[in-house]
């Protein structure tokens, strides 16, 4: 009788065979993937960066694209608006991730030392997201494209396809066009970022692609279960302390089918939870029966930021662009200066139009 790691190796061995075989006969199709490759052949050094707020699937496919590149002989740096969540550090275990503010008081020629670099935007292709890093790109005259699956006006230098389920599946599909070996180093991130942005391989873009992409990087070496504890059971103790003051809270509207969670500073008060604490939350209020929508509505020094998330063919996207954000359809935020009361109010009254419109 095998024993229980003799098992796994086994599991693994077949996960190679499979996956070899699959992919012996697969070609990429997006029509994005040659205008990708047009910008890497062009150019010699890079500037990755993505969104504010930086999620999975946005330092997923940074650090996978840094491989690809990197196996190019490209000269390839990452800086984010922010020091990566302590929750997602698992996915850059070598800090290639570099924070703008560190950058900053490091180095006071940052404009410089990024000048003639090519920029790709990840996961997002609204400049404005850029934030920081964005005005610094600007300032320093570099050229600049995006590498996204959000549904977008097409511009020339925007390349979306929003068939992919996460940017971190495009970057892989981009590893197939090229005909790169993906390394172990970049199939964890690219796999967590798949993971987060597909919620576990459930949302309605998860295709065939989808589960042909998590399948080839579980068989270079990933764990899938160490990767979805890290991203959903990796929580400090407080937490649960956390979540009750969160729940104690939180509006449930049966008849419009929708739970509305808001986080204030107070609630945090004597409790270590780590810098991501309202992670999962708003997935946690989704699921139940007769809820279609949830939101986690979070108090910022300036004015607000919300994570919202619906079932079949409510779209949050709608609601989040009306406050500046973006997203799926499913699942989408935003984050807007100004009156806390005022805003909120506002968005609520957003969220209950949504709600109606969907049941009416």
């Amino acid at each position: 009788m095998h024993s229980y790691y003799s098992a796994e190796k086994d599991t693994a061995r077949l996960s190679g065979q499979i996956a070899a075989s699959l992919l012996k006969n697969y070609r990429p199709s997006s029509p994005v993937l040659p205008r990708i490759a047009r910008y890497i052949h062009k150019h010699t050094s890079f500037l990755l960066t993505t969104h504010v707020g930086a999620d999975a699937d946005g330092i997923g496919s940074e650090i996978g694209l840094y491989y690809l590149l990197k196996s190019l002989k490209k000269d390839v740096i990452i800086l984010n608006n922010e020091a990566t969540p302590e929750y997602l550090r698992f996915m850059d275990p070598t800090g290639l991730v570099k924070d703008v503010q560190v950058e900053e008081q490091n180095h006071p020629d940052l404009v410089k030392k990024i000048q003639q670099r090519f920029v790709f935007i990840l996961d997002s292709s609204e400049l404005k997201r850029s934030e920081r890093v964005g005005e610094l790109f600007l300032s320093a005259g570099c050229s600049y494209a995006t590498i996204d699956h959000h549904i977008l006006p097409a511009q020339s230098n925007f390349c979306v396809d929003p068939s992919y389920g996460a940017t971190a599946e495009l970057v892989w599909d981009l590893y197939h066009h090229l005909k790169i070996k993906i390394k172990k180093e970049a199939a964890l991130p690219l796999y967590a970022g798949i993971v987060a942005d597909t919620g576990n391989f459930r949302y309605p873009k998860t295709s065939l692609r989808t589960h042909i992409a998590g399948g080839e990087l579980v068989s270079l070496g990933i764990h899938s279960d160490f990767v979805y504890r890290a991203l959903y059971e990796a929580q400090p103790a407080d937490r649960l302390r956390f979540l009750q003051r969160v729940l104690k809270k939180t509006h449930i509207d049966k008849k419009r089918g929708c739970a509305i969670a808001e986080v204030r500073p107070r609630m945090l008060r004597g409790l270590e939870v780590g810098d991501s604490p309202n992670e999962g939350i708003v997935n946690i209020l989704l699921g139940v029966r007769d809820i279609q929508l949830s939101a986690v509505i979070t108090a910022t020094h300036g004015g607000l930021k919300c994570s919202l998330r619906s079932k079949g063919d409510l779209d949050v996207a709608a609601v989040a662009r009306e406050f500046g954000g973006g997203g799926h359809k499913n699942a989408a935020g935003l984050k807007v200066d100004g009156s806390y009361r005022l805003l909120r109010r506002k968005l609520v009254a957003a969220i209950y139009k949504a709600c109606e419109q969907a049941r009416s």
